[in-house]
């Protein structure tokens, strides 16, 4: 077997000769090097850190102040915080990429690694070694892909933006379309003049009710008036007379009933209610209130008011129809006899 020949042969023992096969090493894993003295604030730079910014070997000052002075502008201040966090001891590592100027004033991106290798006697740092490695390319696909993410993003933000303000403008349109669907229904079921409930939504809550009679028999009364002589308002003092006085019975009656009822304005001077879970004795006491009420509607009118009425309650086996002939027929016999109340 061959005798291998010892270490120290192959490779030298010298100090000298360990650290050029040091820079070596690091020359190979980098693209260059430094080596600081801090005692004598010398910075020895390896050919490839030349190489790597453009600049003839050694054309440069070997000391702290040509590394600062190739930093770019945007990047120094963070270098020499981080750095100086690693001389004090505030920081373990000391790592950072930043821009370093070439020799034709383009500048390249760097990722720059150092550590403290020599101490004095009292353990304070007295020589440092880092080496740089070229990222520049690395590190513009990664800024163009996080600009790329920028602009992404704020399309995203423009995007929800524009369909914010649209799910705004369309909830806006949505609930003015329902305002005016409200308003078109309430229109629809509204007596013009009058202002409560006109003949169509009268008949359409009595057939509700009286099917809920039906099913669940519970009790349901209605209620039928007419103004007496209101033709002679008319006649005597105009139609605009006899407006207001419809239009203040309207109020007064609508104001003593319940908000359950419903209250309609049946043609003319004729008004009917529906008075739910009401049986025929309350609606006639309730009818007589009303009777009373209604010449008080308006005082200042040049005629007096007064109301015939008529009262049915809701029977088993009873249609709407014939329901609504009984309150009309015993409405015509309170009208023979004026002001009066009259039981169907």
């Amino acid at each position: 077997m061959e005798k291998l020949e010892p270490l120290d042969h192959c490779y030298g023992t010298t100090l000298e000769e360990v650290e050029r096969t040091l820079r070596f090493a690091l020359d190979i894993v980098s693209d260059g090097i430094w080596d600081w003295n801090i005692r004598t604030n010398h910075v020895k730079r390896s050919p490839g850190w030349y190489s790597m910014l453009g600049y003839a070997l050694d054309s440069l000052p070997e000391d702290v102040e040509t590394w600062k002075s190739v930093i770019h502008p945007g990047d120094i201040e963070r270098v020499m915080r981080n750095f100086q966090a690693y001389l004090d001891g505030e920081s373990l590592i000391y790592a950072e990429d930043y821009r370093c100027r070439c020799r034709d004033g383009s500048y390249l991106w760097i990722s720059d690694h150092g550590r403290f290798v020599e101490f004095d006697e009292a353990g304070k740092p007295t020589r440092m070694i880092g080496a740089h490695r070229n990222i520049h390319q690395r590190k513009m696909a990664s800024l163009e892909l996080q600009r790329k993410n920028e602009e992404l993003l704020a399309l995203n933000r423009k995007l929800e933006a524009l369909v914010d303000a649209r799910t705004e403008a369309l909830r806006q349109a949505n609930e003015a379309l329902a305002q005016q669907v409200a308003s078109a229904m309430r229109l629809s079921e509204t007596d013009p003049l009058t202002q409560v409930s006109n003949r169509r939504h009268f008949e359409r809550n009595l057939h509700g009710e009286w099917q809920r009679f039906q099913r669940h028999g519970h009790v349901t009364s209605l209620l039928m008036f007419d103004l007496d002589h209101f033709k002679r308002i008319n006649d005597s003092h105009g139609h605009q007379i006899g407006d207001r006085a419809l239009v203040a019975v309207s109020r007064t009656v609508r104001a003593a009933l319940r908000d359950e009822d419903c209250f309609a304005r049946w043609g003319g001077e004729e008004f009917i209610a529906l008075l739910p879970e009401t049986g025929q004795d309350a609606a006639l006491q309730l009818a007589e209130r009303l009777r009373l009420v209604v010449p008080q509607a308006d005082p200042s009118l040049p005629l007096g008011l007064t109301a015939s009425f008529s009262v049915a309650g809701m029977q088993a086996g009873e249609g709407v129809e014939s329901l609504l002939k009984r309150l009309d027929d015993g409405l015509y016999r309170a009208k023979q006899r004026r002001n009066c109340i009259e039981a169907c």
